[in-house]
């Protein structure tokens, strides 16, 4: 489970439909959010992220789904409409996949 809390600041900063510049992107990629994650990526349906521990030289990435709340958020930021700073949680059960690059 990782939980990230997007604050005002990534909001202001965000870039709609931009995967690496969104405000839950954001959180992670200006390394004030999660230690064990060096970036992530966010899609429409999923989320990819790209942890900063490697195995025999490659990188473990984790692909979630989104929850509902994850989704409301972008669909919401993405149409212009106002979003609150919030705590987000990739739960375990929505990892899709774990892969090494």
């Amino acid at each position: 489970m990782i939980t990230i809390n997007i604050t005002a600041e990534n909001i202001v900063k965000g870039k709609t439909k931009c995967n690496r510049s969104c405000p839950i992107a954001l959180t992670f990629n200006e390394g004030k959010g999660v230690k064990k994650v060096a970036h992530a990526s966010i899609y429409d349906t999923h989320s990819t992220l790209f942890l900063k521990k490697k195995i025999k030289g490659k990188t473990i990435t984790l692909d979630f789904l989104h929850s509902d709340q994850i989704n409301n958020f972008i669909n919401k930021f993405d149409s212009g409409k106002k979003v609150n700073p919030q705590t987000i949680t990739f739960s375990k059960k929505l990892l899709k996949r774990k892969r090494l690059l």
